[in-house]
């Protein structure tokens, strides 16, 4: 005979009695070799993973490595090839083909456009005279740099406008001009550290003849420095010897061509004793006849001729003749 049945539910409250009557499960027991093994698996694990860490750091410094000798590649010193002067044509700016630049690059490697905050391109976007937009040289745009206030002080004596080759994006297709210079005021750092500020002229320099240039441009290549600044002008054979210290000859009347650098001249023009070291030098000046076109006498100096003062030079950049 089968008894009563328990009341629904009352096998759920004897399973809790039960489970609070019984002892709890003993913990598993971790013997030392045990915890040594568990160590070692969990070591192992991240001994496995340590190298993906270390491969990211070495990635990044490596990236970091190339990118320094990316910004300083093309850096040129003026004290590598041991000239004395930031040339007027040359530049110090890393080179925009072997680092991250937000302008577009040309087929020489050269990069071109408008100004952008922090960043320089080597070609600068300007509108020429007639209209065409192109791009100049930052350091023609910027003219000759003086590297004391007696350089600054001759430069002044003949301040000018002058007009600058304007480029297609190549940076050797002329398209126009535009002028540069003049026109504001002038601020000129004395010796005693005083300063004198003037206005400058708004006078366009004149442009010199075709072979006039060419002989300039070869003068400054010879001595080292193909992209120099130039002034010129025509006068007589006296007046031009005293702006060179030079002799008038047998006909101070005689018209002439006189001419004067300014660059990073590191050639010697002369022939030197054996063992002597090249002088340094700034600047050269011309005496050249202007029916002949014949080399009169050349001279070099550290320093400009103050005797030129006198004169009424023009200012030409000896990057690239004009072509208008």
């Amino acid at each position: 005979m089968i008894g009563d049945l328990p009341p629904e539910g009352a096998h759920r409250t004897e399973a809790q009695d039960l489970a609070r009557l019984l002892p709890p499960p003993p913990a598993p027991d971790l013997s030392d070799d045990r915890l040594r093994q568990l160590r070692r698996q969990v070591m192992g694990e991240i001994r496995v993973r340590r190298p993906r860490r270390r491969r990211r750091v070495l990635v990044t410094a490596i990236a970091a490595g190339a990118l320094a000798a990316a910004l300083f590649a093309g850096v040129s010193l003026s004290t590598e090839s041991g000239s004395h002067r930031p040339g007027p044509g040359k530049t110090i700016y890393p080179s925009p083909a072997q680092s991250p630049t937000p302008y577009p690059t040309n087929a020489a490697g050269q990069t071109y456009g408008g100004a952008q905050e922090g960043v320089r391109a080597d070609l600068w976007g300007v509108v020429a005279t007639r209209g065409a937009n192109g791009y100049v040289w930052p350091a023609d745009l910027e003219g000759p740099r003086p590297l004391n206030a007696e350089e600054a002080e001759w430069m002044q004596a003949f301040q000018k406008r002058r007009e600058v080759a304007v480029y297609e994006s190549d940076g050797v297709t002329q398209v126009g001009v535009f002028i540069a210079g003049g026109g504001g005021p002038l601020r000129v750092q004395n010796a005693d550290g005083t300063v004198t500020e003037s206005e400058t002229s708004n006078e366009l320099a004149k442009q010199p003849p075709v072979w006039l240039f060419d002989s300039m441009k070869e003068m400054a290549s010879q001595a080292g420095d193909a992209n120099a600044w130039g002034w010129w002008t025509l006068t007589t054979a006296e007046r031009a010897a005293t702006a060179t210290g030079d002799a008038a000859g047998s006909d101070p009347e005689k018209p002439v061509f006189v001419t004067f650098l300014l660059g990073d001249f590191t050639k010697w023009l002369w022939s030197l004793p054996e063992g002597t070291s090249t002088p340094e030098y700034s600047w050269i000046c011309q005496i050249i006849d202007a029916d002949t076109h014949e080399v009169l006498s050349t001279g070099a100096s550290p320093k400009p001729f103050e005797g030129a003062k006198g004169l009424d030079l023009n200012i030409v950049g000896l990057r690239d003749r004009l072509r208008q």
